[in-house]
C-alpha cells in the first residue's frame, strides 16, 4: 500500500468516525454546554468510537476502497478506449458491428481462462449482437507466448476463434507438437504459420497487449472489460450477462440524453 493510499484511508477512517458518531458528540455537548470542545476532545471521542464500533469503521473503509477502485478502473477504460476496442488487426469474434463489446485478456496456460472459455463461446452463440475482442496476454511462461504467437498466426488465416476454442479445451501441456497439430486440425497452413510466428508482427502485438494491461493495472488472467467496466478474474456467465445488459442500458441512456447546446 502506498503512502498516498494510506493517507487517503486514514482520512476516510477519520471522516467515517465523525459522520457515525453524532450521538456521542451530542451527549458530550450536553454534559458541559458552557465549555467549548477542543481538538483533543474531538480526537478522544473519535478514538473511543473507533474502539467501540470497529465493524462500522471497517465497512466504511472498505466502501471507500471499492469506490476508489471503481473510479480508477472507469478512468483507465476511458483513457484506453481506442486500444481496447479499435486496435487494428485485433482478433475478434461474434458480431463485428455488435452494440456491446466484451474484451478478454487471457493466457492459454491459465486454468481459470480455460474455465471461462466455454462461457465466451456460449455468449457468442446466444447473443447475436455481441462483439468479443481477444487480447493475448501471455504471462505464465515461454509456452504461453509461443501459443499466443500461433493464435495470432491463426488470425492472419481467418482461423483465430477456432484456434482459441481448441486451445481452451486442451488439457495437455503446451508443446510445439501440440500447437502444430492444433493448427493442422483446424485447416491452417502450418508452414505459413511457422513463418509468421518467427516474425515481429505477433511479438509487437503481444507487447502492445502487455503495455495496455499494465496501464490498466491488469496483472492476472483472465480479465474482462465490458462496456466501461473492468472485471478481473473468472467471473460467472451470469455476471458477464449482467455487465452486458448494463452496458446496453448505459448506451441507450446516453443515446436518449439531449445533446448539449452550442453557445
Amino acid at each position: 500500500m502506498t503512502v498516498s493510499t494510506l493517507k487517503k484511508l486514514s482520512a476516510a477512517l477519520f471522516c467515517a468516525a465523525l459522520l457515525s458518531a453524532p450521538i456521542l458528540f451530542a451527549r458530550e455537548s450536553r454534559a458541559d454546554d458552557a465549555k467549548p470542545m477542543t481538538k483533543a476532545d474531538v480526537e478522544a471521542i473519535v478514538h473511543d468510537y473507533i474502539l467501540s464500533h470497529p465493524g462500522d469503521i471497517l465497512t466504511a473503509v472498505q466502501d471507500y476502497q471499492d469506490k476508489s477502485t471503481q473510479a480508477h478502473q472507469a478512468e483507465a477504460v476511458k483513457n484506453n478506449h481506442a486500444n481496447l476496442y479499435d486496435a487494428p488487426g485485433t482478433p475478434q469474434a461474434g458480431n463485428p458491428k455488435g452494440d456491446v463489446t466484451l474484451v478478454e485478456f487471457f493466457d492459454y496456460n491459465c486454468g481459470y481462462c480455460k474455465k471461462v472459455g466455454p462461457q465466451i463461446s456460449q455468449l457468442i452463440a446466444e447473443d447475436k449482437n455481441l462483439r468479443v475482442v481477444f487480447k493475448d496476454f501471455p504471462i505464465l511462461g515461454p509456452s504461453s507466448e509461443v501459443a499466443a504467437k500461433w493464435a495470432l498466426a491463426a488470425q492472419k488465416q481467418g482461423k483465430y476463434f477456432e484456434f482459441f476454442q481448441k486451445m481452451m479445451a486442451n488439457k495437455s501441456p503446451i508443446t510445439d507438437e501440440l500447437l502444430e497439430k492444433t493448427a493442422a486440425d483446424i485447416g491452417m497452413d502450418v508452414k505459413k504459420a511457422k513463418s509468421d510466428i518467427e516474425g515481429t508482427e505477433a511479438l509487437l502485438t503481444i507487447e502492445r497487449n502487455r503495455q495496455l494491461a499494465s496501464s490498466m493495472d491488469i496483472h492476472g488472467t483472465p480479465a474482462f472489460v465490458i462496456g466501461d467496466e473492468l472485471a478481473p478474474g473468472a467471473i460467472s456467465i451470469d455476471d458477464m450477462k449482467g455487465l452486458i445488459a448494463k452496458a446496453r442500458a448505459d448506451k441507450a441512456k446516453a443515446a436518449d440524453k439531449p445533446a448539449a447546446k452550442t453557445p
